[in-house]
């Protein structure tokens, strides 16, 4: 829970300063980091949604998102619901890729280390 957690506010926190980027730097490092544990790469799938879950409600907040997100739903055709659950799906998926590679690199790091 403690990962979750601590993912999702990095993930968070690098995404509101690097873009979509961010979110990919913060599934790679924790990818690394958390490699030793089974299913990490759902874990920071998971955090990827929190994460941007948190941040379209905190957009949301600040008045000018939904007219934008019905602006794009119009334009695409969707419904802003749809719209929403794929913009989450497309983080959790981009999370998940890099989480993968993330746990990867740790476990050849720690290879490597072991047999040095």
């Amino acid at each position: 829970m403690v990962s979750l957690l601590a993912t999702a506010v990095g993930i968070a926190a690098l995404t509101w300063l690097f873009g979509w980027w961010g979110l990919v730097i913060a599934a790679l490092v924790a990818g690394m980091v958390l490699h030793r544990r089974g299913g990490t790469a759902w874990v920071v799938a998971l955090a990827a949604v929190v994460a941007w879950g948190a941040l379209l409600a905190a957009d949301t907040l600040g008045g000018r998102f939904p007219s934008l997100a019905t602006s794009i739903a119009g334009v695409l055709r969707v419904p802003v619901v749809a719209l929403l659950i794929v913009t989450l799906l497309f983080g959790a998926l981009l999370a998940w890729s890099a989480a993968v590679v993330g746990g990867e690199i740790g476990r050849f790091a720690r290879a490597k280390r072991q047999s040095a």
